[in-house]
């Protein structure tokens, strides 16, 4: 048996990478606050003592089966607040920051814990973005998170080159995809995100690419057995 892990696949790309890697035969495990597959469980990373609790138990329920091969997508994440953090309420950004940060190391720690001694291809897949490697203004919050989980990949990569049952972790930029991630930053102000009237055109001159076909290129990288620390752009799987 193949299985995927998935992180926020109740919607755009994660949807997307759930409906492939069903298609592929693998058993899906969505997590999400509003998936309603049979394979979603109940979950809320940015309040991440409550799910630490949630993911060892559901990853201890699955490490006891045998698999052939084991996937973690680190897909859950999200750009508001967007403006100055300074103008924006505490509560906001610390929800910011433990959805797209504290979640996500929790999750991914949680993953290593259950199945390190697991014995087979294993692949940690970081959903990152062009936000990890330049400063957006008014994405003070997302940029941050977005590049300390990079280079949190890239160290976990160094601990695991040492273990007998390593676990592949890679960071991938998906590009710009529409889904509702982009709805949400044409819906501020020009005011908090300087940049708006770039992305309005980016969905007006179609530019934004349909989360299945990159789904589809996600699957195409993983294919090739992309080498642990590494970082790709999916850009250059697209269509292959």
């Amino acid at each position: 048996m193949k299985r995927m892990i998935i992180s926020g696949g109740s919607r755009g790309l994660g949807a997307a990478l759930v409906v492939e890697y069903e298609r592929a035969g693998y058993e899906i495990v969505e997590l999400s606050r509003s998936g309603a597959s049979t394979g979603s469980v109940n979950i809320d990373l940015s309040q991440p003592e409550s799910a630490q609790a949630i993911l060892s138990a559901s990853f201890e329920r699955l490490a006891a089966d045998s698999c052939e091969e084991l996937l973690l997508f680190n897909n859950a994440g999200e750009v508001v607040p967007i403006g100055e953090v300074a103008d924006k309420p505490l509560e906001a950004v610390l929800k910011n920051i433990n959805l797209n940060y504290a979640g996500a190391i929790v999750l991914i720690r949680t993953f290593i814990q259950a199945f390190q001694e697991l014995d087979c291809p294993k692949a940690l897949v970081n959903i990152s973005s062009a936000a990890a490697l330049d400063g957006v203004q008014g994405w003070s919050l997302y940029c941050a998170a977005k590049a300390g989980i990079e280079h949190f990949i890239r160290t976990v990569a160094l601990e695991q080159a040492g273990h007998r049952y390593p676990i592949n972790a890679i960071n991938v930029s998906p590009g710009l995809i529409d889904t509702d991630m982009q709805q949400t930053i044409r819906s501020a102000t020009a005011g908090d995100f300087p940049r708006l009237s770039e992305f309005v055109e980016f969905k007006a001159s179609g530019a934004l690419q349909r989360p299945e076909l990159v789904a589809r290129a996600f699957q195409s990288l993983l294919e090739k057995n992309p080498a642990s620390g590494s970082r790709h752009e999916i850009a250059d799987y697209l269509d292959s």
